[in-house]
């Protein structure tokens, strides 16, 4: 028993296909972060609607093709079929909670909440004769309560880390559920694929934060290169370059 549970493990989540998928996933991350910082860094509260909703549109735009191109990817692994879905699915639902936290705006919000919906078109239909339609109504309904409470208290929860482990464990409870419903696998493989999208946050966190603080401390050394320490004004060598 216990060679056939590790046998489970190495074959499931050890193997050449999980590394790719997981290194993909961090680099999607990382070009997603990268952009987000610069687009947000040429808009502010003052600039014109038309210019706030243009980047919001563009990082929407980007978050969907990361997701494409990750269906993608997942799918040329696995020579054209669903095998290992569960690694695709975590590896999905970890942009979606990330992009939550990185790109505050409608446009990330409304991917986030109709998601659920769209992830797996053949079922759109047929999910309404499903004997488990009521366990799905009750899961989304709690997932859109997640979504919306991140949403709204996205710095609260960043400076706590115990309730931002809690509201990445809900959602990653709720969206196991839904898929649950949709799949037929045993009810415990969803303790399972908790356990794994946790470990996928963990390591997506990580790296998330030591590429912000080196994007932070890039746009302080520019501060400190461009402008003067004691008066903010622009410096000769600023002027120079942009003369």
């Amino acid at each position: 028993m216990p060679d056939n549970i590790l046998e489970k493990i190495v074959n499931n989540y050890l193997n050449i296909n999980s590394a790719i998928i997981t290194l993909v996933t961090i680099g999607l991350i990382t070009i997603i972060t990268i952009v987000a910082y610069s687009l947000e860094r040429r808009i502010g509260r003052s600039s014109p609607l038309y210019q706030r909703v243009a980047i919001h549109v563009i990082e929407g735009v980007i978050l969907a093709s990361s997701m494409i191109m990750l269906e993608k990817i997942f799918f040329i692994l696995n020579s054209g079929t669903i095998n290992n879905g569960w690694l695709y699915a975590n590896a999905q639902l970890t942009i979606l909670l990330y992009c939550m936290y990185l790109i505050r705006n409608k446009i990330t919000l409304l991917i986030n909440l109709f998601m659920p919906l769209l992830y797996y078109q053949a079922k759109i239909l047929t999910r309404f004769n499903n004997k488990d339609l009521p366990l799905f109504i009750v899961s989304y309904l709690f997932l859109i309560a997640i979504i919306i409470f991140i949403y709204n208290q996205t710095e609260k929860l960043q400076d706590n880390e115990w309730k931002y482990v809690g509201m990445q464990t809900l959602f990653g409870l709720a969206w196991w559920v839904l898929i649950w419903t949709d799949h037929t696998f045993p009810a415990y493989e969803i303790l399972n694929m908790l356990g794994v999208f946790l470990i996928y946050m963990t390591i997506i966190r990580f790296c998330a934060r030591k590429l912000q603080d080196t994007m932070l401390t890039y746009n302080d050394l520019q501060v400190q290169v461009n402008y003067d320490e004691l008066t903010g004004v622009r410096n000769r060598a600023n002027l120079d370059k942009t003369s």
